[in-house]
């Protein structure tokens, strides 16, 4: 692979297959709540969560692997070494696969009785349910290995058209099964079964044909030896960021009536959300940002740096914003129930507005991430991250839900605040300030400035669920305009679009 792949194609094709995948998930739940029951719901999220709590079990390897791939696919023997690591760290996930699978399978039984608080489905179905979940959440986590290493070849074309394939049978397949065939949660789980191991066998092969070479290779101790020191660092940052994240969704799982859990899904998908928009940059930027680092192009991988940040901050500024300004207007244009959208709509609030500061906040690891030095980021995150916990647990046990995303948002900017000056100083002296005055601080003015004058203008919702949608959509897309226009960077795109026009 000696001809570089197109940055701007990756990043298009990114926030495409994240669109997509992100938009039929939203669109296709208000269905899933009518159709299965907001109980059922519940274990859709319940399974959700159990997922991201696998994080802890990686030990970082994913994102070793993906950083592995984007440093040897260009070297002479490199195939033959990333063919070596990637069967290693398969070995290794199979026997940690043994023990998740026998944990969650035959456990199933006293999470249906004694961690969910069941009101209207029956024990057996939560039980059957979870046993379908294991063979789900082993599939599912080898295909987050391989993704990674389709990351780091830069192949994000190819694994956005199957992100886009796979979400439709999930969701839209999903949707006919339980219109026309049975809407049986028990039904709707095994046909997502049977998605997970369509896309493991699909990815596993592509895996497979970018990594063929001629000497036999065998799984080596060594290899993973080699490779650790990385993926730990990588692993309990992780970690952590899962604790830090989930603690609240496994907490509430506990707490709240199942379909009261099933409303929270709400909020957890729509704030989601907002972190996904950011996700199709960096996993554009991070393997760009190794490469010009190890070619000694320190002076591009700023500016890219910069240039990332903005775009970033147009996007997620603008979609935190109207999320949490206009949080029922949203939920229940989207949902139609009215019960969810007033129970969700004051805790999407706090969580939209704090994960548009985890978005701002991930480039202090990109930069950290690009340099091959995770030191600090494992340092800020165990100090930081040990006070989120022991805040986090003491908001959900004593405040339910709406307790939770008022810490996650203090925390989060409270954090963003200082911690990546200080990762600028040990890695980019000299970039901190034009980084919060040229790339952050016009944006974040605009979006304030635009919102709390639209909030407090005198604009008629409609009652109607499209035409208040619709309004929504045409208040974020000015919005989105405004930033662009207050980001020097979105300037010079905007001049180039006009100039090519003026021609």
């Amino acid at each position: 692979m000696t001809k570089q792949i197109s940055l701007k194609k990756n990043t298009i094709a990114n926030y495409i297959g994240q669109f997509y995948t992100m938009f039929i998930g939203i669109f296709m739940l208000p269905f899933y709540l009518e159709y299965l029951g907001a109980e059922a719901y519940g274990l859709v999220g319940f399974f959700t969560m159990i997922m991201s709590w696998m994080a802890l079990l990686d030990l970082g390897l994913s994102t070793t692997l993906a950083r592995e791939t984007a440093k040897l696919k260009d070297k002479v023997t490199g195939l033959f070494e990333l063919k070596k690591i990637t069967l290693s760290v398969e070995v290794f996930f199979m026997a940690i696969s043994v023990v998740i699978f026998s944990a969650i399978f035959f456990g199933s039984g006293w999470i249906s009785t004694h961690w969910l608080d069941v009101k209207e489905l029956s024990y057996e179905t939560v039980e059957s349910t979870i046993k379908i979940m294991a063979f789900m959440i082993v599939l599912r986590w080898f295909v987050g290995l391989y993704q990674g290493s389709i990351i780091g070849f830069e192949q994000q074309v190819w694994l956005n058209i199957y992100k886009v394939s796979i979400a439709t049978l999930k969701f839209l397949g999903a949707f006919l099964l339980i219109v026309y065939v049975s809407d049986d949660i028990v039904d709707f789980f095994y046909y997502q079964l049977v998605v997970a191991i369509i896309e493991f066998v699909i990815i596993k092969l592509k895996i497979n044909s970018y990594m063929k070479v001629s000497q036999k290779v065998s799984p080596s101790f060594v290899t993973l030896k080699q490779i650790a020191p990385f993926a730990l660092s990588i692993a309990y940052t992780s970690s952590i960021w899962v604790f830090i994240t989930q603690l609240d969704k496994l907490m509430l799982s506990h707490y709240l009536p199942l379909h009261e859990y099933g409303f929270f899904t709400l909020v957890v998908v729509v704030a989601n959300a907002i972190l996904q928009l950011f996700q199709p940059i960096g996993q554009a930027i991070l393997p760009r940002m190794t490469s010009l680092l190890s070619n000694g192009k320190e002076k591009e991988m700023i500016e890219l740096y910069h240039k990332a940040t903005q775009i970033v901050s147009i996007i997620v500024l603008a979609v935190s914003g109207m999320v949490a300004v206009f949080s029922y207007e949203l939920l229940y244009s989207w949902s139609g129930n009215i019960e969810a959208s007033t129970w969700a709509a004051p805790i999407l609030f706090w969580y939209a507005l704090g994960n548009g500061a985890v978005a701002l906040l991930s480039f202090q690891y990109y930069m950290q991430y690009a340099h091959g030095n995770l030191k600090y980021h494992v340092k800020g995150n165990t100090y930081f991250g040990f006070v989120q916990i022991i805040i986090v647990a003491l908001a959900v046990h004593f405040y339910g839900a709406l307790g939770a995303g008022i810490a996650w948002f203090g925390l989060q900017t409270f954090f963003l605040l200082w911690w990546p000056g200080y990762i600028h100083s040990k890695f980019a002296p000299g970039i901190h300030k034009d980084w919060i005055l040229k790339d952050i601080l016009p944006i974040l003015a605009m979006s304030m400035v635009y919102l709390v004058i639209v909030k407090n203008s005198a604009i008629s919702f409609s009652e109607d669920r499209l035409t208040l949608f619709l309004t929504l959509i045409g208040l974020g897309v000015v919005l989105l305009v405004l930033n662009t226009v207050a980001s020097q960077e979105g300037r010079k795109v905007m001049n180039r679009i006009i100039l090519r026009r003026g021609v």
